[in-house]
């Protein structure tokens, strides 16, 4: 099954996501235009770039998954790219949540699924690092889990809402 349209799920996790992008983004951005100003909050700017890379890496995961699912007939493949894939088949829970869905929804049911997974694979290789960081690379690690923490929560309200 070609996916044609943007489904209820989807188009609730990319606004989400796109709208914290935005945001961190716009704040930067004010910060690079005043160098003074950016002098004055370097740890806030440090830490929202931060943020940034990990809410954006989950975004893009997001958008990639939906776009190629769209172009091409990735039904074989539970309807996402490998990477996705291989994060959902690694998950019994999720992919027993996956297998059950009804034919006509289970390209949303692998798309929430398979990226909760990779998300939380890459929170998992983040957080393993973080005993061995010194204080600033732990910042750093905090702020891009963070970031990809904040997605998980948007895809999760995504989910709820997708039926309403």
């Amino acid at each position: 099954m070609k996916i044609t349209n943007d489904s209820v799920f989807y188009t609730l996790a990319y606004n989400a996501t796109k709208k914290e992008v935005d945001r961190l983004e716009a704040f930067c951005e004010n910060l690079d235009k005043n160098p003074e100003l950016k002098k004055e909050q370097m740890a806030e700017y440090k830490c929202a770039k931060y943020r940034f890379a990990g809410i954006t890496a989950l975004h893009a995961v997001l958008y990639n998954n939906n776009r190629c699912r769209k172009l091409h007939d990735l039904q074989y493949s539970m309807y996402l790219l490998v990477y996705a894939a291989e994060a959902l088949k690694a998950r019994e829970d999720y992919l027993t949540l996956y297998e059950a869905a009804p034919e006509s929804e289970k390209p949303d049911y692998s798309l929430y699924y398979g990226i909760l997974a990779f998300a939380q694979a890459q929170i998992a290789e983040l957080e393993a690092k973080l005993p061995h960081a010194n204080d600033w690379e732990a910042v750093e690690l905090s702020e891009r889990i963070g970031g990809w923490r904040f997605g998980i929560e948007c895809l999760g309200e995504a989910w709820e809402k997708r039926g309403e």
